[in-house]
């Protein structure tokens, strides 16, 4: 038996593999998440509470349009940089989605 074999269109031109490829990337990112402000509250509230008592949290956050999770202990907050410290991670306070115990 002969097998069927899928043909892409374009796919005869290397330039062109990257050009889909990119397409295809950005089709996969998301908007940027606008957060209310209790909901600030609350994620700002968490973050004390698992550095004082020493707790593993999960972090929700964005990076270059994607969704990326941290789990584990705060290492560091930088107030003047604004970003907290997870596992070598630094993530920014802008990008926090959401921050779980």
């Amino acid at each position: 038996m002969r097998k069927m074999i899928k043909w892409k269109p374009f796919n005869t031109i290397p330039e062109m593999n990257k050009i889909i490829d990119e397409i295809e990337l950005k089709k996969q990112k998301e908007p940027k998440h606008y957060l209310l402000p209790d909901l600030i509250e609350n994620i700002n509230y968490t973050i004390k509470d698992a550095l004082a008592n020493n707790l593993k949290i999960q972090v929700k956050y964005m990076k270059q349009g994607f969704l990326k999770y941290e789990y584990g202990y705060i290492k560091n907050i930088d107030t003047n940089k604004k970003y907290i410290l997870i596992n070598n991670t630094k993530i920014y306070f802008k990008n926090i989605i959401n921050v779980m115990v």
